[in-house]
């Protein structure tokens, strides 16, 4: 029996997931987090041989600093992400980290129990897409110095954030300015560092001009 953890602060995707591995004998849903404290708490009480962690959780920032502290507290805890980010840079990210899964929220079931089973016997699982994806930067990168700006794909909101943080604007300016809240700013601002693997928002700049995305 493989005894699985969801997090993912999204309730009926935690209960999708749940409700689609119910029928397999081999696999439990053991544990069900919503936020980064519940999953520190579940893996204190529970047996947990996978986590399948949502790198949103609910900022993508927030993903990292728990697989981080995974990483550190837990070093023989597997983990698979389950996620709706297909970027390069995030998926390397993770990956480098020593992440044994990677797969879309789009994930067939077959496809999930397969990487679950993969993982469970030390072997990692990339979905084929983003293996294609990986594939194709490594051969681009070989032949140029320079990142491909299809790599980093940006949303309509994340460009408006990105172009107003180049122009200086604060937080709470750029909040008003597209009638969003603040909090939606720092997510956005989080997603970009991640994007652009970069620490600070002026390297965030520097790195946006050198690769025409400003």
């Amino acid at each position: 029996m493989i005894n699985l953890l969801i997090a993912d602060d999204h309730n009926v995707f935690v209960e999708g997931i749940e409700s689609l591995l119910a029928d397999n004998e081999d696999l439990k849903v053991a544990g069900r987090c919503y936020n980064v404290e519940s999953v520190k708490d579940a893996l204190q009480q529970l047996s947990i041989d996978i986590i399948l962690l949502d790198i949103s959780f609910p900022r993508v920032e927030d993903g990292l600093m728990l697989y981080e502290y995974l990483l550190q507290h837990y070093k023989s805890m597997k983990v698979i992400f389950l996620t709706m980010h297909d970027e390069i840079s995030i998926v390397k990210r993770v990956m480098r980290k020593g992440g044994q899964g990677y797969l879309l929220k789009n994930t067939s079931k077959a496809e999930l129990i397969q990487a679950i089973q993969f993982v469970y016997e030390g072997k990692k699982y990339i979905n084929p897409f983003i293996k294609e994806l990986m594939d194709t930067h490594d051969k681009k990168s070989r032949k140029s110095t320079f990142i491909p700006t299809s790599e980093i794909r940006l949303s309509p909101r994340e460009k408006e954030v990105l172009f107003l943080i180049s122009e200086g604007y604060t937080t709470q300016q750029m909040a008003t300015k597209l009638f969003v809240t603040l909090k939606a700013i720092e997510f956005h601002r989080s997603s970009l560092l991640v994007k652009f693997d970069v620490p600070n928002t002026a390297l965030l700049i520097k790195t946006a001009l050198e690769m025409n995305y400003l």
